[in-house]
């Protein structure tokens, strides 16, 4: 098998899982309990915060642990949501965690804009300013997009913020930065930021969301007041443990993007032949390779491939029962050829060994299809 979808999940890691094993049966104790042996759990669940924390370059700001993106996506815009809001921004590259969330604030009557993007997959800053007002009460804006790879300038965004709205609240989804490109949230001065474990080699079933000091959420789930009030339910002890091992385990991140990145020029380069669009450039993330096929149809060719053991995407796993791509028609690629686009999403575990095989096969597979539509 040669994975390639790894921007829809990883593998846990093998020492992430022992810590998971570890904390699921011999430290399982529930951490709201009052007995003494509970205080090096709760004591544990802090140090995992304080270690991203610090992976995320600040210390102005807690970590509320959830179940996933989605729903730290959720309670990022939910959560900040008040009853004088006006404006709320969102964009077209947006995962559909927080794209769906803004169609639903429409529906309930918010004014939700979305900005448009760049041929290049990023947002479209000029359009941006244009959108931003003193009515702007809450931004959300995807760090990396998860279809394309195109990496969104946080910091040049929060200087239109400061500009056009500095009372208006910034959220970034960086579900497909976090562990892959280096970060500094207190460069970016970003408010609200998600991450999510099973895209970096911890569990499914873990993520969090970072809260700079001083600004106040409201809960989306009520209960026992869990992670200072904001998500109740017991907290996934051994997730939370695994997700920091994985962190612990993330390594250089600028030569694990220089290496990946030579991946990804190698799989490009063997395509060379072959007639297909490359919807990504240099600067968006090497984890993440957008290709269009002309003249076949994009999930006829995943199918081939993983018939050959080879698995790649035609993009965003959370929309693949839906028809279409919201994000590559927003880039302006023709329907014809969004119908022919696969997503390609690479690790630091990958080899060129495998990529000269996946590479080799997805042609040998797109002449193949091409022959059989003659």
């Amino acid at each position: 098998m040669i994975y390639l979808d790894n921007a829809a999940t990883t593998p846990i890691s093998l020492n992430a899982l022992k810590t998971y094993n570890f904390y699921a049966s011999e430290q399982f104790f529930n951490p709201s309990g009052i007995y003494n042996v509970v205080v090096k759990v709760k004591n544990d669940i802090q140090s995992a915060k304080e270690t991203i924390l610090n992976s995320l370059k600040t210390l102005k700001g807690n970590i509320i642990f959830t179940s996933s993106a989605t729903e730290a996506n959720n309670l990022a815009i939910f959560g900040s949501l008040k009853s004088n809001f006006k404006k709320i921004v969102l964009s077209m590259a947006d995962h559909p965690s927080v794209y769906n969330v803004g169609l639903e604030l429409e529906n309930k009557g918010y004014n939700v804009e979305f900005c448009p993007l760049q041929k290049n997959g990023q947002i479209d800053y000029e359009a941006l300013e244009q959108i931003l007002d003193e009515t702007t009460s809450l931004i959300s804006i995807i760090h990396v997009c998860n279809e394309t790879g195109a990496i969104n300038d946080l910091k040049r965004i929060n200087d239109l913020r400061n500009k056009k709205c500095p009372n208006a609240i910034l959220h970034a989804d960086g579900v497909q930065a976090f562990s892959k490109i280096k970060i500094n949230l207190d460069y970016y001065g970003v408010d609200l930021y998600t991450i999510s474990g099973h895209k970096m080699f911890a569990p499914k079933g873990i993520a969090c969301l970072f809260v700079r000091d001083g600004l106040h959420l409201k809960p989306i789930l009520y209960g026992g007041g869990q992670e200072n009030n904001l998500r109740s339910g017991t907290e996934n002890v051994p997730a939370i443990m695994a997700l920091k091992t994985a962190v612990l385990e993330i390594g250089d991140i600028q030569k694990n993007y220089d290496y990946v990145k030579k991946l990804k020029d190698k799989f490009i380069s063997n395509l060379k032949d072959v007639a297909c669009i490359v919807n990504s450039n240099e600067t968006n993330s090497p984890y993440i390779l957008s290709l269009t096929f002309k003249g076949v149809n994009g999930e006829t060719l995943v199918h081939m491939l993983e018939q050959n053991g080879i698995y790649v995407s035609t993009g965003s796993a959370c929309s693949s029962k839906k028809k279409g791509n919201r994000i590559l028609s927003s880039m302006s690629i023709r329907p014809e050829d969004v119908v022919g686009s696969i997503r390609v999403s690479f690790s630091k575990h990958n080899t060129f060994e495998e990529i000269e095989t996946a590479s080799t096969i997805l042609k040998n597979c797109y002449n193949e299809l091409i022959e059989k539509l003659r």
